[in-house]
């Protein structure tokens, strides 16, 4: 008899919230499932990870999260559209350039709603924003996004790491990935599929079944 599915923790990216992952956790049927959310747009940010095994599964900024924050308890990371770094630096020439970041930062400041949704355009998505914004909350995502730095984080992870890329993502562009996920940072070889930045909404099937099969051949 096999044994039950460890529990799954989702973390959303910048700019969305935990109704990104509805979609996913349909897929996913009967597997215990739980969202987190940085608070982007809700009253408070509710961030805390289970007391039990658990597999993490991460979108963009989510996925750098975890890899700082997943813990002993984590049996199994999924970063999907995700990295290790996001920002350049001096010894990741691949990143987003810090320009770039701190422009969105301004237009974020000066007009919460218009960066906000051509992001949200640019990522591949033309749903209305959430009607409460914490900028706020949103400017130390950018931050994180711009400095945050888990390669070494990734390296010593002791739970399998899978990485899901888009062979399309204007956000977190190939190249960037690739930098991310060479032989000896952890993961050697990502998923690429045929998509964009948002590929737990366009590619939720396929998404799902790797989590679900990360589930699966993990135990307590």
């Amino acid at each position: 008899m096999q044994a039950p599915s460890l529990p799954v923790v989702l973390v959303h990216g910048w700019a969305f919230d935990p109704s990104f992952w509805d979609t996913i956790r349909a897929a996913l049927g009967p597997i215990q499932s739980r969202c987190l959310d940085f608070g982007f747009f809700g009253p408070r940010p509710a961030m805390d990870l289970p007391q039990v095994p658990y597999v993490a599964v991460g979108h963009s900024l989510g996925a750098l999260w975890l890899l700082r924050h997943h813990g002993p308890l984590c049996r199994g990371l999924v970063l999907i559209n995700g990295f290790s770094r996001f920002g350049s630096a001096t010894d990741f020439t691949h990143g987003i350039p810090r320009r770039v970041i701190e422009r969105m930062r301004a237009g974020l400041l000066r007009e919460p709603e218009g960066l906000l949704h051509s992001f949200r355009l640019r990522a591949g998505i033309d749903t209305p924003l959430p009607p409460h914004i914490e900028r706020d909350r949103l400017e130390q995502g950018l931050q994180a996004l711009m400095d945050m730095d888990c390669r070494n984080d990734l390296k010593q992870a002791t739970c399998p790491v899978q990485a899901i890329a888009g062979t399309e993502d204007a956000i977190a562009p190939p190249t960037l990935t690739r930098a991310c996920f060479t032989p000896g940072s952890g993961v050697d070889t990502p998923q690429w599929l045929d998509g964009g930045h948002l590929l737990p909404l366009t590619h939720a099937t396929t998404c799902a079944r790797a989590i679900t099969g990360m589930t699966r051949r993990i135990t307590a």
